[in-house]
């Protein structure tokens, strides 16, 4: 397994303590009994950062772990990991 670079990693740990925060924030809304389409907004908001996350770690996974794994030929592993992540991904 390839380590992380060190930006990629800042970057993701920075992103989930914003959404951490956000959600704290979402959490004070529905305690406040805030609107509820104000509530969902910003539901919907964490969401769309998660799945930045989720993109940054999948470009990181695929240039460093992905690549080292086919060099190395165990690209038929590598397949089926991939695989099980998307299939998880469309559930």
């Amino acid at each position: 397994m390839t380590p992380v670079r060190s930006e990629i990693r800042h970057d993701v740990v920075s992103r989930l303590r914003s959404v951490a925060g956000h959600l704290k924030a979402v959490e004070r809304m529905v305690e406040e009994d805030k609107y509820c389409v104000d509530v969902m907004k910003q539901t919907m908001a964490i969401e769309k950062a998660l799945e930045r996350i989720d993109t940054v770690i999948l470009e990181e996974h695929l240039a460093t772990c992905v690549a080292d794994s086919f060099r190395q030929g165990r690209s038929d592993r590598t397949v089926k990991e991939l695989a099980e992540i998307f299939s998880t991904a469309r559930k």
